[in-house]
């Protein structure tokens, strides 16, 4: 014979069964706030910032152009026998080096970072796959499973017992009635 269950409450279920659908829910909701957040930032990396350095790239080149007229300006321009030094105009020509070398320098980064993001998106799909089918098919069998187990123990609630004719339960022996003669009691 199997065991019988020991329940106290259906209430206790009903509300481990809400707090189950509460959790499904949650879960889902943050599972889809990281893909937003997961797909935005791989979107940045692959369609944002590459124009964005090869514009910069273009603006470097442009700044170094109008910094080397600068320079050749002013080493042209004499007044008497003094040539001026040409320091600052030398400095913005040095400084736009740099600042093309650094944007020529984050092309490859960005496909660097492209690339791992994306090998790190592929890890992070295959790691919430298994929660993702928690969320889709296992919680809505246990809630199923559940909402069975309730409706059962609310039927067997229900169930009444047959008519049956119940012996009053006295204090006292003083309290009985008579017995009739089939020895029935009133």
């Amino acid at each position: 014979m199997p065991e019988s269950a020991n329940v106290r409450s259906v209430d206790a279920i009903k509300r481990f069964q809400a707090a189950v659908l509460q959790f499904q829910e949650d879960a889902r909701q943050c599972v889809t706030a990281l893909e937003l957040q997961l797909h935005r930032m791989i979107g940045w990396l692959e369609r944002d910032r590459p124009g964005f350095w090869k514009r910069e790239i273009e603006n470097c080149y442009r700044e170094m152009g109008e910094a080397r007229i600068r320079l050749h300006r002013c080493k042209m321009r004499r007044v008497g026998d003094f040539r001026p030094t040409c320091y600052e105009e030398g400095k913005a020509v040095e400084k736009a080096k740099k600042d093309l070398e650094f944007a020529q320098k984050q092309v490859p980064v960005i496909k660097f970072w492209h690339s791992n993001a994306q090998h790190e998106a592929n890890e992070y799909h295959g790691r919430t796959s298994q929660l993702t089918q928690i969320l889709e098919r296992e919680i809505p069998q246990l809630l199923a499973l559940l909402q069975a187990a309730v409706t059962q123990l609310e039927a067997y609630g229900n169930v009444q017992l047959p008519d049956a004719k119940v012996a009053p339960v006295y204090k006292s022996a003083a309290e009985e009635p008579e017995s009739t003669e089939e020895g029935d009691v009133e």
